[in-house]
């Protein structure tokens, strides 16, 4: 059943794309660029990271996502800005987006708020050719190719201390459907797809060299219930996290993050299903970089998120 069940999402994936973002990463909190705008530039220096995540593992064309990230504040730092390449295959069908994110920051109490908006390119790709079918006259999967290019656009604000971060977004919130008959995508406004992000996290001290990171998201959608990840890390002497992150769509994550130095840290997670999704062995595989460049020295500790 679950092989006819992926095979269905394989062949529905290219014909309905609304708007929410399809990438979540396991370490969002570490780079939120991806979900939020108003992220660009919070980390008052150059930061590039890059994410590969494996989904479903034993299933062929199963999900994969790769993407790159780049955010820096301008010389005045009440801008930043960001760009974003991000590649998901599934199936037959890739999809490649290209955003520029910009965020326009403000000191307000014992921290900065930021405004953001984005504005992205998403390339639709599918290849029917890779199919197997048992019926040669098909003319639905006859079909060589079915590609287009889609505009989309983001929103968020985000508060940011040493100490706690909050954020709410609204990410690529336009919705695109294919036209079999004009053999395009359309673009429409639907405010009842719009995806609600919110998220916030905070730092408490549990000793000279340890710290403890618990972290929340929020995820709202009309037609859907409430989504909720609750993510929690131990941090030993800056240099070691370890935690491990839950979600209310039946899936855990186990965290592992090393700070190699002030600048460089990698992190890896597993997560895998469980209740009734557990049969199904939805599990994945993730892995970050985070490099930020012209580290201050004068910081006492590298950046937390």
């Amino acid at each position: 059943m679950k092989k006819y069940t992926i095979a269905i999402l394989f062949l529905l994936a290219p014909f309905y794309v609304n708007g929410q973002l399809y990438n979540m990463s396991d370490h969002y909190v570490y780079d939120a660029h991806a979900i939020n705008p108003a992220y660009a530039g919070s980390q008052d220096a150059l930061s590039i990271s890059a994410f590969y995540r494996n989904s479903w593992n034993g299933f062929e064309g199963a999900p994969k996502t790769m993407s790159l990230s780049a955010h820096a504040p301008l010389n005045n730092e009440k801008v930043g800005l960001g760009l974003l390449i991000l590649n998901d295959k599934i199936g037959v069908s890739q999809e490649t987006n290209l955003v520029v994110n910009y965020a326009y920051r403000i000191d307000l109490g014992y921290g900065r708020l930021a405004f953001g908006l984005g504005a992205d390119l998403t390339i639709l790709s599918t290849d029917w050719t890779k199919l197997e079918t048992h019926d040669d006259n098909d003319t639905f999967l006859a079909n060589s190719s079915t590609t287009g290019i889609v505009p989309d656009f983001s929103t968020g604000i985000y508060y940011l201390t040493e100490k706690y971060f909050v954020g709410l977004s609204i990410p690529l919130f336009l919705s695109h459907n294919y036209d079999t008959k004009k053999g395009k995508y359309l673009t429409r406004n639907d405010f009842g797809e719009y995806n609600y992000f919110l998220d916030a996290g905070y730092i408490l001290s549990l000793g000279a060299d340890v710290r403890l990171f618990p972290a929340l998201l929020l995820k709202y959608h009309k037609g859907n219930a409430v989504q909720i990840e609750i993510n929690s890390q131990v941090i030993f002497k800056d240099k070691i996290w370890l935690g491990a992150a839950y979600r209310s769509s039946h899936g855990i994550a186990g965290l592992l993050q090393y700070q190699v130095n002030n600048q460089l840290r990698i992190a890896y997670s597993y997560d895998f299903s469980i209740g009734n999704y557990s049969k199904y062995n939805i599990n994945a595989h993730e892995i970050m970089l985070n490099y930020v460049f012209n580290y201050n020295a004068e910081v006492p500790g590298p950046r937390q998120f």
